[in-house]
């Protein structure tokens, strides 16, 4: 329970890797803001786990594509649970595309969630946070940025942005605030993805095989614990991106 007396909140919570995080914050004693935007069922049943294991947990729902919502989202967790303590920016959308095809909307749309969303919620943590306090904040990446290729441009160059973004925001905050990345692998199937083809992902790694939400977990809380680290990605991703 060393995270007794801090709040977090988790974008992209209501299910996979966001509910995961979720969930472990609140074992650890923070209280948990979960954010959705579709997945209300999901984030129900989510925050309803985290409360019959003593946990504490509200929902908060909110469109990150609109950059209006992604700041009173903030605005709203603050008024409701207090300042924030530790930010974890876990939405994301994934779409394949080419240079060729991929439509003006398209790249906006991935931009403004994947990007701009969690842009202006480190902004507005960093604001909220006075200069006295200690936050943590957390940027789930992707462990192409490594090795990019094509296939989803508009998500890579999103992803690849938001981990520069994350080493300068590293330098700014200091010392108050640590700003660290995960960059998952081979985790869970990406929606729509075939079971047999993420089974070929994971045994094309050196490690040969899967991970699984549980590792992302174990990492997350590393990084809000471990005091003397900042600026920092950390690959789960079975060696993938070498």
């Amino acid at each position: 329970m060393e995270l007794a007396g801090t709040t977090a909140l988790v974008t992209g919570a209501g299910q996979r890797i966001g509910a995961a995080c979720a969930e472990a914050l609140a074992l650890a004693g923070a209280q948990v803001a979960i954010h959705t935007h579709r997945s209300h069922t999901m984030a129900g049943e989510c925050c309803a786990t985290i409360r019959r294991q003593g946990g504490r947990a509200e929902i908060f729902a909110a469109d990150l594509s609109d950059g209006q919502q992604a700041v009173q989202l903030m605005e709203q967790v603050t008024a409701r649970l207090g300042r924030v303590d530790i930010l974890v920016n876990n939405a994301a959308v994934f779409q394949p595309g080419h240079l060729r095809d991929t439509p003006l909307t398209a790249w906006q749309a991935v931009m403004a969630i994947n990007l701009t969303a969690p842009f202006l919620l480190m902004q507005a943590f960093a604001r909220g946070l006075a200069p006295s306090g200690a936050g943590v904040i957390i940027n789930l990446i992707d462990q192409r940025v490594a090795r990019p290729r094509p296939g989803h441009l508009a998500y890579t160059v999103a992803k690849e942005a938001l981990w520069t973004l994350t080493r300068i925001t590293a330098v700014e905050l200091a010392p108050t605030i640590r700003v660290n990345a995960i960059a998952p692998g081979p985790i869970l199937p990406a929606a729509g993805m075939a079971g047999e083809a993420f089974q070929r992902v994971a045994a094309a790694t050196p490690l040969g095989r899967a991970g699984s939400p549980q590792d992302i977990v174990d990492t997350l809380l590393f990084l809000v614990r471990h005091p003397f680290i900042t600026g920092e990605m950390i690959f789960v991703d079975g060696g993938e991106h070498l």
